[in-house]
């Protein structure tokens, strides 16, 4: 009976180990995606995006705003974009991901900036 006791407390162990060393790499990836996708998107595009990201265990969204003369010019961000995580991802690629293309607007984009510049002073 200890024989199975232990058997079950050892695997039961490996098995939470091994999902959260998944959900850690999924994590890590978001954090890092989230970093440097918009850095390459601004020298693919001339302009760095707003960008939103959400995941769950078999899924992302990837909300990515540009003006509208970027969205009018390049017909091919969203390829870009997979073809960016299939690279650099793999992980990520292996779930379903949603891309969706938004507007941002000028307001928005003047906002951040200038918020941005205040933080900087405090």
């Amino acid at each position: 009976m200890k024989f199975f006791k232990t058997l079950f407390v050892v695997g039961g162990t490996a098995l939470a180990g091994y999902f959260g060393l998944k959900l850690y790499k999924i994590v890590s990836n978001i954090t890092k995606l989230h970093k440097s996708l918009p850095e390459f998107l601004n020298n693919v595009y001339g302009e760095k995006p707003a960008l939103h990201i959400n995941h769950n265990l078999k899924s992302a969204a990837i909300k990515v705003g540009f003006t509208q003369e970027v969205l009018d010019k390049h017909n091919d961000i969203e390829n870009t974009i997979r073809e960016y995580i299939d690279d650099f991802y793999p992980e990520l690629a292996k779930s379903t991901i949603t891309i969706e293309l938004f507007i941002k607007s000028e307001m928005t984009a003047e906002e951040s900036c200038c918020s941005d510049e205040e933080e900087k002073e405090d």
